[in-house]
């Protein structure tokens, strides 16, 4: 009898049960300390992670994001595997928010991991923020499996109080890229302020980062069809400009 009962305990403990330490965050409590150009609608900050399966079962899991502190402007958005909805919109809470058309559960295969990335929108509106999300299974949302802690701080100083950066001086209109639409090359109108950019395609990913000299062509021959965004730098890495820029 006690053998039937420590065999039943084993497969329990071993199957029957999901357990916390067997899902992790990484990496996780992690901060974003940022210069924006808040002017800028579609500017974000986006920090990479990945939520790990580190059991011999695939799993469906949900999400739910919520905010800790911070302003309540901003915006927020979490991208995960594409099979499980890839990039969410933009205040998307949950992936079984009642916004959705149908649940979206996370999948992930057994030992395996999924993209776990969150992004802010500042809105024009500088400070700090916290956001939590917290990880459970979709039949079982009382017990917490993980949660991902991500703070944002956007054009402030380490007491969270805004700073004045260069862009305060910066004519965004006089500087502009093109030709847009490209098919290989793209530059940027004279100017004495653009020291460097970045390139994101439209969820977020940095396709490229270089410092740029004035007049000077850059190739985008190699990358794929679609939207991007150009991120323009000044000398002390403050954002200057963000633009729109089609590769066709």
């Amino acid at each position: 009898m006690k053998q039937i009962l420590l065999i039943t305990f084993f497969l329990l403990a071993n199957f029957g049960f999901v357990k916390a330490q067997d899902f992790d965050i990484s990496p996780n409590n992690i901060t974003l300390d940022t210069l924006v150009d808040l002017t800028d609608e579609y500017v974000s900050g986006k920090m990479h992670s990945d939520l790990n399966n580190n059991t011999g079962s695939n799993a469906e899991l949900r999400w739910e994001i919520s905010q800790v502190s911070g302003p309540t402007d901003w915006q927020v958005q979490l991208c995960v595997n594409n099979e499980s909805g890839g990039c969410f919109s933009w205040d998307v809470l949950s992936n079984t928010a009642e916004t959705l058309p149908v649940p979206k559960p996370l999948l992930i295969d057994a030992n395996d991991h999924s993209l776990f990335d969150i992004g802010v929108r500042p809105k024009s509106t500088a400070g700090c923020g916290t956001y939590e999300i917290k990880v459970t299974t979709m039949t079982d949302t009382s017990t917490v499996l993980t949660t991902g802690v991500y703070t944002f701080k956007f054009n402030v100083d380490e007491n969270c109080e805004q700073i004045v950066s260069s862009t305060n001086n910066f004519d965004k209109s006089l500087v502009k890229i093109f030709p847009n639409p490209t098919t290989d090359y793209f530059t940027i109108t004279d100017n004495s302020y653009v020291e460097s950019i970045q390139i994101f395609n439209i969820v977020g990913k940095q396709m490229a980062a270089a410092n740029f000299q004035n007049g000077e062509a850059i190739n985008i021959s190699s990358f794929p069809n679609g939207l991007y965004l150009v991120r323009m730098l000044d000398e002390y890495g403050d954002v200057l400009k963000t633009a729109r820029l089609t590769k066709r």
